[in-house]
């Protein structure tokens, strides 16, 4: 999925050499990998990924190049969940298997049972420690705790995605925001997203498909600041429009 989302920004990207990359990497380093414990296998996975070929967390956030997968394996540095990607799909292919983990503020990685964020390094934290800034962040025990639970490809893609939206919006790129918040509806169906895509389509001059959006959100979510934007974006559109499109 994740090489999906670099083929909206790279069209016709062939996915076949990085996952070549990937195996081969791979197979090295579970020649390397041989016993130890759980917490030894974890940092021999980390040092490898950043002392033996050379991965770093991008020192720039409004970077798009960090979030797809082809551009952070060419450059050797990506954002935390980009590269937190790399480093699982290293470890599952050495026969070491790690799960994400929607950490506040960077994306963690959990290999057998140990924690690791390969945006800083990877070496393995201590989770008391990583509860205790959680609390921190959050001010809400019951969440602290969940925020240690593996998650899914799609929640993956979607904080991809989300990166990715965030950056074109501060740039005012409604074309490729657009984009993005087509996938994030798509993943998600949720019409918050829905109602960003509906702006990004006005922007474009896609009346007809914003319309569609504003109405769709209003019915599901007829209160709230979005919604009261969406019924002002409406108001403007007709007031406008042909009357083919009211």
């Amino acid at each position: 999925m994740a090489f999906a989302i670099g083929a909206d920004e790279y069209p016709g990207l062939d996915a076949g050499p990085y996952s070549h990359w990937f195996d081969q990497h791979g197979v090295e380093l579970a020649g390397r990998i041989v016993g130890g414990d759980a917490l030894a296998r974890a940092r021999q996975l980390c040092h490898y990924l950043k002392s033996e070929i050379g991965f770093r967390g991008s020192d720039d956030y409004d970077d798009p190049r960090g979030n797809f997968l082809n551009d952070v394996i060419d450059r050797r540095t990506g954002s935390p969940v980009a590269m937190a990607v790399v480093l699982m799909a290293l470890g599952r292919r050495a026969g070491l298997e790690g799960s994400g983990v929607a950490f506040p503020g960077h994306f963690l990685v959990r290999i057998e049972r140990r924690y690791a964020d390969p945006f800083e390094g990877g070496a393995p934290l201590d989770r008391e420690r990583l509860l205790s800034l959680a609390r921190e962040t959050l001010d809400d025990s019951s969440q602290a705790t969940a925020c240690f639970e593996p998650v899914g490809v799609r929640t993956v893609a979607v904080r991809l995605l989300l990166n990715l939206q965030r950056i074109h919006v501060q740039r005012a790129d409604d074309a490729r925001a657009f984009v993005v918040c087509d996938r994030l509806f798509e993943l998600t169906r949720s019409p918050t997203h829905r109602v960003d895509r509906g702006v990004h389509a006005l922007e474009l001059g896609a009346t007809r498909a914003a319309i569609s959006d504003f109405e769709a959100y209003l019915v599901s979510h007829p209160e709230g600041e979005r919604a009261t934007r969406a019924r002002e974006e409406l108001r403007r559109v007709r007031a406008t429009a042909p009357p083919l499109l009211h």
